[in-house]
C-alpha cells in the first residue's frame, strides 16, 4: 500500500549524497539507491527527487497555490479571459511500480493532499472574490488534472506514460492530454483543421535529462539512448508549426511544454504540447513558455508581456497555464498582479535603459549593478541557464561615447552544465561586453531557465542579449 511505498522511499534516500560519478553508478546499478539529484528506480528508470520528494510534502501558507491561482482566475475574468490550470503529475505519481515494488499495489495516482482538493479549493476562492468583484460566473477557472487519465491509458495500454531516464512525459502520453485538454478549450475560435498539415511521424534517440544531470561516466548503462515516435505539426503553407501572437488561447508553460519543441532538450521538435492542442483544437495558439518556470516566474513572465504590450492580451479567450504538480505543493505563490503600478513604471522609463536595435549589436564597458540567481550544476535537469544584468554607465567600449544610462541584459551563466567565466561576476564590478537585440535570439532563447533580478520594475524593461560579457582589461 502507500505507507509501504513512502517507507521504500526512505530508505532509498538514505543513500543520497554527493557521490562521483562511478561510485554513483555502480550504487545506481544495484538498484534502491538514490543521489541528491534523482532516485533510482527499477529496470534503469530514473526519478527527478524533486517530483518524487513533492508526493509527501506538505504546502507552505495558507491556501498557497489555490489562492493564487483564483487570484489570477478573478484578474483574467475582469478582462473577459477564462484560465485553464494544468498541473502536471511527476513521474513517481503515475508509475510508482517502477520506483518500487511496493508501487505495484496502489491502484490510482499517487497524490498530494492540496493536488486533490486543488480544484475544490480555487473555486472556494474563485467565489469569494467572484462574489466581490460581480464576474461572470462562466468564467470561473478550471483545473484540468490529467493524472487520471494518464493512470488509465497506462492501466489500459500497458503503455509507459513517461520516458525512463528523463523527468518528462512520452510523446503519446503528451497528444494524449492535448486531445482532452482541447476538448476542456472548447472553441473559443472556428476550427480550421486545413492550416495545419498532417502529421510528420519521426524517430528520436536521446538520452533522458535526470541521468544527464547525474555526471555519470561515458558507459554507464544510464546513458543508453532511448527511442521514441514523435509527430511534428507542420504549417500547410509550409515550415514547422509557429504560434500565433493573435490565437484567443494562450499555452503559458514550462519544459512538459518544451518537450518535443524545443530541439535544444534533446527530443525533436515542433511535437510538444502547444503544437499538439493547435492540432486538436483546429488553430495555432500563443505560446508563452520557459523551461522550470515555476510557480512565481510563470505569472511573472505573463505580466511582464502583458505590460510590455498593452494590447496583447485584449484577443484572448482562454489562458492555458500548464505547470509541474510540485510547483503546486511547494512553489511560490506570493501575490502577482497583473495590473501595473503606473507610478513605478514611469520611474523606470525616466531611467533610460538602452534597448539595442536589430542588426545593430554594440560593444560597451559598462559597470554591473545588479545580478540574478546563478546556477548550480547538478541541481537542474536543463544544459542551459541564462542570468540577468543590470548594467549601468554604459559607454562605447571604442570611443568611451555614452550609450546609456542603464540596461537589462541575459547572459549565459551556463552551458552544457558547465558554468561559464560570467557566473563569477559580482555587482559592482566594471565589465565589457557586446549587447545584442533579444527578439533576433528570442526563439533559441525565450525557453531556457534563467535567474531573474529581484527588480521587478527593471524587469518589465526590454531585455538585450549579451553575447559575451567579461571583467574589465586592467
Amino acid at each position: 500500500g502507500l505507507r509501504e511505498f513512502e517507507g521504500s522511499l526512505e530508505d532509498a534516500s538514505e543513500l543520497a549524497g554527493a557521490v562521483r560519478p562511478r561510485t554513483l553508478d555502480a550504487l545506481l546499478r544495484q538498484g534502491g539507491a538514490g543521489s541528491e539529484e534523482a532516485y533510482v528506480g527499477r529496470d534503469g528508470w530514473l526519478f527527478y527527487r524533486p517530483d518524487v520528494d513533492a508526493l509527501a510534502m506538505r504546502p507552505s501558507g495558507e491556501g498557497g497555490a489555490a489562492r493564487a491561482i483564483a487570484l489570477l482566475g478573478a484578474e483574467l475574468a475582469s478582462r473577459g479571459i477564462r484560465l485553464v490550470v494544468v498541473p502536471v503529475p511527476g513521474k513517481a505519481a503515475i508509475h510508482p511500480e517502477r520506483l518500487a515494488a511496493e508501487g505495484g499495489s496502489l491502484s490510482r495516482p499517487i497524490q498530494p493532499a492540496v493536488a486533490e482538493r486543488l480544484a475544490e479549493d480555487v473555486k472556494a476562492f474563485w467565489d469569494e472574490e467572484a462574489a466581490k468583484e460581480k464576474l461572470d460566473a462562466s468564467l470561473a477557472p478550471t483545473v484540468f488534472d490529467p493524472s487520471g487519465l494518464m493512470w488509465g491509458m497506462k492501466e489500459t495500454t500497458g503503455g509507459t506514460q513517461f520516458l525512463r531516464t528523463d523527468s518528462h512525459w512520452t510523446p503519446q502520453a503528451m497528444e494524449t492530454v492535448a486531445s482532452a485538454l482541447a476538448r476542456v478549450v472548447g472553441q473559443p475560435s472556428p476550427a480550421d483543421h486545413a492550416a495545419l498539415a498532417a502529421n510528420e511521424p519521426v524517430e528520436i534517440e536521446s538520452v533522458g535529462d535526470t541521468a544527464l544531470m547525474l555526471d555519470l561516466p561515458g558507459d554507464s548503462a544510464f546513458l543508453a539512448k532511448e527511442k521514441v515516435a514523435i509527430s511534428r505539426v507542420l504549417l500547410r503553407k509550409g515550415g514547422p508549426w509557429q504560434p500565433d501572437r493573435s490565437s484567443p488561447v494562450l499555452l503559458l508553460g514550462d519544459s512538459y511544454t518544451n518537450i518535443f519543441s524545443n530541439a535544444d532538450l534533446g527530443w525533436g521538435d515542433s511535437a510538444g504540447l502547444a503544437e499538439h492542442l493547435s492540432r486538436y483544437l483546429g488553430f495555432s495558439v500563443d505560446r508563452l513558455s520557459r523551461n522550470d518556470a515555476g510557480a512565481r516566474s510563470a505569472r511573472e513572465m505573463l505580466v511582464t508581456e502583458a505590460r510590455k504590450y498593452p494590447g496583447w492580451l485584449e484577443g484572448k479567450k482562454v489562458i492555458v497555464w500548464e505547470l509541474a504538480m510540485r510547483e503546486v505543493v511547494n512553489g511560490d505563490w506570493g501575490v502577482v498582479r497583473l495590473e501595473p503600478d503606473e507610478r513605478a513604471s514611469a520611474a523606470v522609463v525616466s531611467q533610460g535603459f538602452l534597448t539595442v536595435p536589430p542588426g545593430q549589436p554594440v560593444e560597451v564597458a559598462t559597470t554591473i549593478s545588479s545580478i540574478g540567481p546563478i546556477p548550480r550544476p547538478g541541481e537542474s535537469p536543463y544544459a542551459d541557464y541564462l542570468t540577468a544584468f543590470h548594467l549601468t554607465g554604459l559607454k562605447d567600449l571604442r570611443t568611451g561615447t555614452p550609450v546609456a544610462g542603464n540596461a537589462l541584459a541575459y547572459a549565459y551563466t551556463m552551458k552544457d552544465r558547465r558554468l561559464l567565466p560570467s557566473a563569477s561576476l559580482a555587482p559592482g564590478q566594471t565589465v565589457r561586453a557586446r549587447l545584442c537585440n533579444y527578439a533576433e535570439n528570442a526563439r533559441t532563447l525565450d525557453s531556457l531557465n534563467r535567474g531573474e533580478l529581484d527588480d521587478v520594475d527593471t524587469m518589465m524593461e526590454n531585455p538585450n542579449f549579451a553575447e559575451w560579457i567579461a571583467p574589465s582589461e586592467p
